[in-house]
């Protein structure tokens, strides 16, 4: 019996259907090939992605430190130029409680329109390095949930009065002579003298004081502001408070005792 036009017509179209889904699927070598792409793709694309979070973290953190160093020129012009100097001002001059120092009032605070006496975490943000993995005392806090801020100051500008270490005696008492009631046009150097950076840039100053964490993916690198508010990405030389790119010491006339002292360490 003959099918008619339209019964050929169906046949066919049904065989082609059916012709395609025999042929479309994979084989066993197809799928390995197919896995083996994705996964070179997956290689190149998540370092990149990481890279580029690690980016936009870094660059957060050098806005916050910006407009702190901001808010300290504010304090220096309300207070004639002095430099804050108390007990722990180099870790306690902004930001929330935290864990450490609760109710310590925070001088820098008001400048960044927060209260001197910040109880939520989440209200001090600017204060938080979004890069901070914490590293203090053995805990697994962030600095700036343990102590309020990620970010420790430079102790020669905001700090105690008098310091209580240097590489020699000569130094420290040349130092501490000059130290207690500091003011701004008293230092050299602002656009080479540090100010304020990711919190334990200064024990890489300092020999055989271990380094708290890398934050930023870079090793011995932290982000920094200097005294005329620009903030750099910056490698602090393990045991060197003076070099040709930054230097930790307000006092110019000083530079060739610390040079005689100091040593890099690998």
């Amino acid at each position: 019996m003959l099918m008619t036009t339209k019964e050929t017509m169906a046949f066919e179209s049904q065989r082609k259907v059916l012709g395609m889904k025999g042929n479309s699927g994979f084989t066993l070598i197809e799928l390995l090939v197919v896995i083996a792409v994705i996964a070179m793709l997956l290689a190149i694309v998540l370092p990149v992605l990481h890279k580029a979070k690690e980016l936009a973290r870094r660059s957060v953190c050098q806005s916050n430190l910006k407009q702190i160093t901001t808010a300290w020129h504010m304090y220096f012009d309300d207070h004639n130029g002095a430099f804050y100097q108390d007990i722990n001002a180099n870790i306690i001059y902004g930001g929330w409680e935290g864990i450490m120092f609760m109710n310590e009032p925070r001088p820098l605070n008001k400048y960044l329109s927060l209260p001197e006496v910040v109880e939520s975490e989440t209200e001090a943000k600017i204060f938080n390095c979004p890069a901070d993995k914490g590293g203090l005392m053995g805990t697994a806090l962030s600095i700036y949930s343990y102590i309020g801020t990620s970010y420790q100051t430079n102790i020669f500008l905001i700090g105690q009065d008098q310091v209580g270490w240097m590489p020699s005696e000569e130094l420290k008492d040349a130092i501490n002579a000059r130290l207690k009631g500091l003011i701004l046009t008293e230092v050299d150097n602002p656009s080479r003298l540090l100010l304020i950076g990711d919190f334990g840039w200064l024990n890489q100053c300092r020999p055989n004081v271990p380094q708290i964490g890398d934050w930023h993916g870079k090793a011995y690198h932290h982000n920094l502001a200097f005294l005329d508010g620009h903030v750099e990405f910056l490698n602090i030389r393990k045991g060197l408070y003076v070099t040709d790119k930054y230097t930790v010491l307000p006092f110019k006339e000083l530079y060739g005792l610390f040079r005689e002292v100091q040593v890099e360490e690998p």
